[in-house]
Parts: structure tokens; C-alpha cells; sequence
């Protein structure tokens, strides 16, 4: 029995420059996503100029290609009124959708341009129903999921939301939950959540014991996943009724671009036509690898978390295995191929002490010259350093598929889109020529009368080649209906004329969804004043544990916070504040939501539990994970119901008090402690060995366990009862020392994170911040930290 056809997601490729945007619309994409130089979450990819849109856009429209304009990044207070106009222009030069992160910005398009169309980011830590009905809320038409999401919970997302749902479905995958990875900002203050990640995560790390003995994994690159590959799984996703499925790789070149996109493109079309008889073709999945590959996963659409998803070997391209060295002898090699090699080919080598990658050059064979050796034979060529016999070589770069791919964007023109033409050559009646596209889309226009012919009549095949010349378009004739007198006379260059111009007509129909649009220069939204604040501000602490958070509470803490699966429904002591966890997927809500009590304290880490917590009537505080990085963000949260925000930590403390004279509502900021730097859905400690997978009773979790890098810094982590693991800061916090300008800043509560610290030493940090607070407010000067070795962060700094 035939399967029933479905209709298709759209297909959404990555453009980081002008080449991948074509290589992206001729090789099947249906929408492109592409950034400026400023204000998008790929800050050193080419990208686009706003003043080049206008041109983007037509090509793409003309293709029936949407545009996406990423605007994916936190935004600082000094720079709303610029993420404004971008937005405002970038929607009138006719973009289809604008792409933001940034909780403040959502609120300031809303409030000021609410006919543009905004798409919400991976980068919002989206994966449960409640953050979506949030985001529905605040005005979002589409939400890009978390790509830790499986398929399960993507289709009961879909069903679930009023509003469209967008994944992930091949390219790299990010170790840390996106906007939550805050480790290339405090080792560098290259900020992933403003578009300079340094990637830490692909770097080589041990994992040591709490006596710093290194522990036993399988390789160096701790937390370096393979690349995510959902070709296989397209039935499922397709019958899921998923909004888009997006590629990755707007850092990665257009042939890439084109190779991935052209692959997905006939993949998704024949999962859609017949789901029940899909297959992975011979071929794609090798297309694929040599495009770029880290080696495949499926992983999290499985709802697998385990070893199988990380490149522990090796955190770049591996390309595709050709074959292994026979002999090496004087820098000369001899390799037996198992796949076939051009000398143009870029070949990498895998020593006993590393490795290499060099062109292949000139291929030898029983002392003839080749340009390329076949799968089976045995070839010889000049190797850059020492090689041994056994040793592995891959081709990292294929020369004739990348050639190939590039001769799909080289020339748009030859990828032409069909349109059909009747031209109507009539004595007597004005001369006539009509296009329309498949979606029975037209334009036409008309010349001269048509006389009869003075000396030569004008034939069929005449009018057809001349009005067919369609060179430097997009277009291609598809039908073509001609009606023509006998007789009749007309001039070639009439023809070309009026064809031109019914083209013309054409392009204009099309394109007047965005032609008409005008910028609509608005002003900046006002949040309020600032909010009325103690004169010693809260001393608050963030605990893993309810130990710890009573010993804080018992040396003069006002609060402390709690992961909710630490705690006892009902039996919350006086004091501890639930903390509903920032990685809250659909499975785990109701046991979360259990203490958001009408009237009691609740802090809620992810946008699904503030928005619920709201309802319940819970007194709610936003957690700083949800990046609050400016006033109009504090605004927002405080329209889904917070009460306090806790304040982004990429934030100075000149930004803080920009943030506190027009936030509105109370606001607090970590002052000591080591900051939480990822959050990962893999557990880290699996690099010790399988496990049976029962967390809350894992003995690995019992003794503590760091990642020591290269320069000899350790980042402690620890393993939550989910199997989550959190990595923290290899430098605690302390800003004991600059407590006057903290308090100058007009915050309204502080926090100490103390998930790392004993019963012990978490109650001296206590006791150290409220002394530091009263001399702070008395005018006396104080000793600068007793610890060794601590930052303050981006207090001083910020993040650029």
C-alpha cells in the first residue's frame, strides 16, 4: 500500500556570505538565514550589509527563497536603539522574519514595530511546551528548538503550540544547552551569547579527582560532540509536522552550503512523497561526510545521551577514511587506498605523535605520474612530515565534489526557475507577451501594432528563440502558447523589448509583499522608573544542596535558593526558595511546578516555569540564566510575571546601574562564588566508562570531579539526580572588595553561588558579604579577598 504524501517542512540553510546565499538557494533551500556585521550570534562569519538587504532579499524573493535576519545576540543597554533601527530596516529592505535572542528586544518589537514577524532563537533554551506558549505571549510566530529535544518531544511540542516550531536537523552541535554557555566569556570574555565563542568545548581537557589524579576517558576533547545528522530520521520528522528544519553553518564555506542543502533538499522532497519507502541513499551520506564531519549522530532526536554522541578523539573535520600508509621511507609514502584520491585532494595523516593535513599532490604508481588514484591501488606521493607504516590518512578535502558544488552557485543564472510564456503576434492587434510561475503568479506586457510583413514574415520558431532569450535571469521557459498571424511582421528587438518588460511586470508582482514596505523610524519604548530599594540590600544564596542552604541561612543569609528535586513538597523550611532548574523538559514540569504556591517565593531558571509559576500566583524571580542583559528585558520578564530579575553576570557594573535606573522592578546580581558555565544534557563523568544510567544513585557522582585544561586551571563539575551535568568557573568569584560600587549600582540583592562550597566554607563566604556590605554602607575601606586566587569577573570589564 502507497504511502500518503506529506507536506514538506521548509528547509532552512545558513548564508555567512554572499557565495553560500546562492549556493543556498540553487541547491533547493526554501529559506536562508543570514546576519549583518553587528548584533548576530556569528560575528566572524562574512556576513551581509544592511545596506546590501535590499539586493539579498530581491534575489531571494525571485527564487521563491524567505529571508531570515539574525539578530541573535544579547543586546546592552547602549544599544536598543541601535537593534531597533536594524530591525526596522532590515524589515522595510524585506526581510520575512527577523531571528532575536534578546528578551528586551522582543518586548521593543513588539511594543514599537509589531507588524514585523519575529522568530525566537535557539539561543532562548527552548524545549518545553510552557516556553513556547511563553514566547506565543510576548508576540513570537516561530520558535527554533534546543537541539537537545528528541523526536518525541517535538512532535507533542508541535501538536501542543500555537505557533510554529522550528529544529535542527544536521550540522554541529553545541555541548552546552545554546544561550546558557557562559565559558568562553569568562575565560576570554568572548561572549557566546553576543557571537564570539572561542569554543572552548572543542579544546583538550583531563578529568581529574578531587586529588587532581587524572581519571581514565577514552580521549582529550571532553566536550566535543559529533556533528548532528537527522537525514534518517526526515519520515519522522516530516509526519512530526515540524514548521522547518534548519542546517547549521553559517562559519562553514558555500560549498558546504551547497553540498548539505542539496542533499537535505532531495532527501526531505522524497521523505515527504513517500514516508513509508524513505532510504538514506548510497551516496548521501558520503556527500555529507566530506562536507564537513566531525563523525555523525543522530543523538538527541533518539533521546541519546551517552558516549556514542562525543568526538573524544578529535574536535575538527575527520573527513573520510582513504586508506593506510605500506611504506614510508625519506619523505616518500605509499599508501594502500581504499577510496579513491585526486592529487588536487587535501589528505590528513594520523601519526603516533599527531596530525597532519597536506594537498596529496602528484600520485605515483609503479613510477607513472597520476592525477588521481583509483579505490584498490597503491600510491605513492611526497609526505610534509615523518609518517609510519600503519599510520591512517583521510581526505578532509574532496577537490572534485567541491568543485562540483561550486559550479551550482558560480552562476545563478543556469539554475533557472520555469515560467510559462504565451506571446500573442496578431496583425492588427498590439503585440503581447504574458509569464506566470507555478503558484499562477503573472506579468505581462504589450508593444506596437502588429503589422503585415513589408518583406520577410516572422515564423514560430523565430518569435520563440527571441523571446526565449532569457540569459542573465533567473528564469527558464517552461510551456509556451503563440498565437501568430500568418504574415505578420514585427522586429526582433520588439520582442526582446516587450519580454522584457513582462518580465519586469512579473518580478513586480512578485514582489509586492515587500516593494511597498516603508521604514517606520521608532522611537525607543520607555520601561519606567527606577524601583524603590532597600537601603542594605538581600544577601541571597544559590545552593546545590538543603544543607548548605540552612548553614547560609543560619549565619545571616535573607534566602537561599534550591534545586525543586532537592526538595520535599510541603516540607520546605522557612527561608528556601524553590529554584525550578533552567533544564526543565515537559517530563519533568509537574514535579517542579509542585511548589509554585499562590503567595510563596519561586525562582524559575527557564521561560516555560516563570510563565507557569505566574499563574499559580507565586511571587516569582527570574533566574540570571534567563540573560537579562538591559531595562526593556527586565520589563518583559516583569510582564510574564517576575517580581525580582536576577541580572545577567556578562554585565559591568556601569551596564548594572543603567540596567537599575530603568528597570522598574528589583534586581540582583551574584557577587561571589563560582559562576555556573555550562549546563550539558550529556553527563561528563560518562567518559569514565559506561554507566547504568540510575543518576540519583550514581557513586560517581558521590566524589567530586573537575576538567583541568591545558594551562592547568580546573573547572569543577558536578552530575545532577537528571544526569545533567554543570560545569563551573576555575576561578571563584569575589566581589567583596568593590562592595561600595556593587551597592552604588542600586541593586536590591545580592548572590552568592555556593555549589561547589561545603557547609563549612559556604558560611564564612555568608558572613564575608554581609561584613563587606556594612562597611561598604559605614564608608570604612576594606583588605582586598583572602582567597589566593578569585576575578571579578565582568564587573569591571564587560563583554564587548
Amino acid at each position: 500500500m502507497a504511502s500518503t504524501p506529506r507536506r514538506a517542512p521548509e528547509l532552512l540553510a545558513p548564508a555567512g556570505g554572499p557565495d553560500a546565499l546562492r549556493a543556498a538557494v540553487t541547491n533547493g533551500a526554501d529559506a536562508v538565514y543570514l546576519g549583518v556585521d553587528v548584533l548576530n550570534a556569528r560575528r566572524s562569519a562574512e556576513n551581509f550589509t544592511l545596506d546590501g538587504l535590499p539586493e539579498v532579499c530581491r534575489f531571494a524573493h525571485l527564487r521563491g527563497v524567505r529571508i531570515y535576519l539574525t539578530v541573535n545576540v544579547v543586546v546592552l543597554p547602549a544599544e536598543m536603539v541601535q537593534a531597533l533601527e536594524l530591525v526596522d530596516e532590515a524589515w522595510a529592505a524585506g526581510v520575512d522574519a527577523v531571528i532575536v535572542q534578546d528578551l528586551g528586544l522582543l518586548w521593543c518589537i513588539r511594543t514599537a514595530l509589531p507588524h514585523v514577524r519575529v522568530h525566537s532563537s535557539t539561543q532562548l533554551n527552548t524545549h518545553n511546551l510552557s516556553t513556547t506558549e511563553a514566547l506565543a505571549h510576548i508576540g513570537v510566530s516561530r520558535v527554533t528548538l534546543a537541539r537537545e529535544v528528541s523526536l518525541r518531544e517535538i512532535e507533542e511540542l508541535v501538536s501542543g503550540s500555537s505557533i510554529e516550531i522550528e529544529s535542527f536537523v544536521h550540522g554541529a552541535l553545541c555541548v552546552c544547552y545554546s544561550g546558557q554557555c557562559l565559558m568562553s566569556s569568562v575565560i576570554g570574555r568572548r561572549s557566546a551569547n553576543r557571537g564570539q565563542c572561542a569554543q572552548p568545548c572543542r579544546l583538550a581537557y583531563e578529568l581529574v579527582d578531587a586529588t587532581g589524579e587524572v581519571l581514565g576517558t577514552p580521549g582529550a576533547h571532553l566536550l566535543s560532540p559529533k556533528d548532528l545528522a537527522g537525514i534518517a530520521v526526515l519520515p519522522t520528522l516530516v509526519e512530526s509536522e515540524v514548521a522547518a528544519l534548519k542546517i547549521e553553518g553559517r562559519m562553514k564555506n558555500p560549498e558546504y552550503v551547497a553540498l548539505v542543502t542539496g542533499v537535505y533538499r532531495g532527501a526531505l522532497d522524497r521523505a515527504a512523497a513517500d514516508p513509508e519507502g524513505f532510504a538514506v541513499r548510497d551516496g548521501e551520506l558520503a556527500v555529507l561526510s566530506e562536507a564537513f564531519s566531525r563523525g555523525f549522530t543522530e543523538s538527541y532526536l533518539l533521546g541519546e545521551r551517552g558516549n556514542d554522541m562525543m568526538s573524544y578523539a578529535r574536535p575538527n573535520n575527520r573527513g573520510v577514511f582513504v586508506g593506510r600508509v605500506t611504506d614510508a621511507a625519506a619523505g616518500r609514502v605509499t599508501v594502500a587506498l581504499e577510496s579513491a584520491v585526486d592529487a588536487a585532494d587535501t589528505l590528513e595523516f594520523w601519526t603516533s605523535s599527531g596530525r597532519f593535513a597536506q594537498p596529496a599532490g602528484p600520485l605515483e604508481h609503479d613510477g607513472a605520474r597520476l592525477s588521481a588514484g583509483p579505490a584498490g591501488m597503491r600510491v605513492t606521493l611526497e609526505a610534509e612530515r615523518p609518517v609510519a607504516i600503519g599510520d591512517r590518512v583521510f581526505r578532509v578535502r574532496n577537490a572534485a565534489l567541491a568543485d562540483a558544488a561550486r559550479r551550482t552557485f558560480e552562476r545563478t543564472e543556469e539554475a533557472s526557475m520555469p515560467l510559462d510564456f504565451s506571446a500573442s503576434v496578431l496583425v492588427g492587434q498590439p503585440l503581447r507577451i504574458e509569464v506566470k510561475d507555478a503558484d499562477g503568479r503573472s506579468g505581462a506586457a504589450q508593444g506596437a501594432v502588429v503589422e503585415p510583413a513589408r518583406t520577410k514574415a516572422v515564423n514560430a520558431e523565430e518569435v520563440i528563440e527571441h523571446v526565449g532569450r532569457l540569459g542573465g535571469t533567473p528564469y527558464r521557459i517552461g510551456d509556451f502558447a503563440l498565437e501568430l498571424s500568418p504574415g505578420a511582421g514585427v522586429g526582433f528587438s520588439s520582442l526582446h523589448r516587450v519580454r522584457r518588460d513582462a518580465i519586469g511586470a512579473y518580478e513586480a508582482a512578485v514582489l509586492t509583499g515587500w516593494s511597498t514596505r516603508e521604514r517606520s523610524h521608532p522611537v525607543l519604548p520607555r520601561t519606567g522608573h527606577a524601583a524603590k530599594r532597600a537601603a542594605t540590600p538581600d544577601i541571597v544564596v544559590e545552593a546545590s544542596s538543603l544543607d548548605v542552604a540552612l548553614a547560609c541561612l543560619s549565619v545571616g543569609a535573607a534566602r537561599a535558593q534550591v534545586p525543586t528535586h532537592e526538595l520535599v513538597a510541603g516540607k520546605v523550611p522557612q527561608g528556601i526558595v524553590p529554584l525550578a532548574p533552567r533544564i526543565l523538559h515537559d517530563r519533568e514540569v509537574a514535579a517542579a511546578m509542585r511548589f509554585a504556591e499562590k503567595g510563596r517565593p519561586f525562582v524559575a531558571a527557564n521561560l516555560g516555569a516563570l510563565h507557569l509559576a505566574a499563574k499559580s500566583g507565586a511571587e516569582v524571580e527570574a533566574h540570571w540564566s534567563l540573560n537579562a542583559m538591559n531595562a526593556y528585558a527586565t520589563k518583559q520578564l516583569v510582564e510574564l510575571g517576575a517580581s525580582l530579575v536576577w541580572l545577567s553576570p556578562e554585565l559591568s557594573g556601569r551596564q548594572i546601574a543603567e540596567v537599575c535606573a530603568g528597570a522598574g522592578v528589583p534586581v540582583g546580581i551574584g557577587v561571589w562564588g563560582r559562576q555556573e558555565v555550562m549546563v550539558t544534557e550529556h553527563c561528563v563523568l560518562m567518559a569514565e566508562g559506561d554507566c547504568d544510567r540510575r543518576c540519583g544513585s550514581c557513586t560517581r557522582r558521590r566524589v567530586d570531579r573537575g576538567l583541568r585544561d591545558r594551562k592547568g586551571y580546573t573547572f569543577p563539575v558536578r552530575t545532577d539526580v537528571s544526569g545533567r551535568s554543570h560545569l563551573y568557573n576555575s576561578v571563584p568569584l569575589d566581589l567583596t572588595g568593590a562592595m561600595d560600587e556593587v551597592l552604588a549600582a542600586g541593586v536590591s540583592a545580592l548572590r552568592l553561588d555556593v555549589h561547589t562550597e561545603n557547609t563549612r566554607t559556604a558560611e564564612a563566604a555568608v558572613r564575608e558579604v554581609i561584613s563587606a556590605c556594612r562597611d561598604a554602607l559605614a564608608g570604612r575601606d576594606r583588605q582586598g579577598s583572602a582567597r589566593s586566587a578569585t576575578t571579578s569577573g565582568h564587573f569591571f570589564r564587560g563583554v564587548t
